[in-house]
């Protein structure tokens, strides 16, 4: 007795249609868990972008404030009175400091808030005396500008220079993430210190 067995086989159309549903699922699966990942990737880049751009804009401030100070700082005279009428006009010590405020401010669009500018000590124009004008100092990067100690004129620094006057441009800028969930780069304020030595 003979038996036959009957193999039905799927007509080929169907089973592409079968095979592209399985596909386009996958794909749909393989995109789901993806799609967090390059999110997350896009936030960071975007928001690392932003921070390394305002670093980027408070350096090129405080350089430019710098560079006048370096040209300019070899004309400044004490706040005397006299200064004004002076001939030709000397360049007082609040006027060097409102231009080297300017020149930071206009450095880079848009504006920056105002930094705040050390003549040795002092940095405002009420601190100014001839005395912190005629001072001797040996900067030192362990203290703040405000805190650095006078020495003796003429007297090497333990780095072997020579003491003198210096201005220091302390500039800041705030940092916001575009994404407030971003969790690598939080809000921030970014400050740098420029230290030039004028005399």
């Amino acid at each position: 007795m003979m038996c036959w067995i009957s193999v039905r086989i799927a007509p080929r159309r169907a089973r592409s249609r079968h095979f592209a549903r399985n596909i386009q699922a996958v794909a749909a699966l393989e995109f789901a868990l993806l799609t967090p990942v390059l999110v997350m990737l896009l936030v960071f880049t975007v928001d690392f972008t932003t921070y390394v751009s305002s670093k980027l804009r408070l350096s090129n401030a405080l350089s430019a404030g710098a560079a006048y100070a370096l040209l300019d700082g070899q004309l400044v005279s004490p706040n005397s009175a006299g200064c004004a009428t002076a001939t030709p006009p000397c360049l007082t010590v609040s006027t060097f400091r409102a231009n080297i405020t300017t020149i930071f401010e206009n450095a880079t669009p848009p504006a920056l808030a105002a930094p705040t500018v050390y003549y040795n000590t002092s940095s405002t124009t009420a601190g100014d005396s001839d005395a912190i004008y005629n001072s001797c100092y040996c900067p030192s990067p362990t203290l703040t500008p405000a805190t650095q100690t006078t020495t003796t004129c003429g007297t090497a620094c333990s780095d072997t220079t020579q003491p003198g006057a210096y201005v220091a441009i302390q500039g800041s800028i705030t940092f916001t993430p575009l994404f407030s969930g971003d969790v690598w780069l939080t809000g921030q304020t970014i400050t740098k210190t420029a230290w030039v030595r004028i005399q």
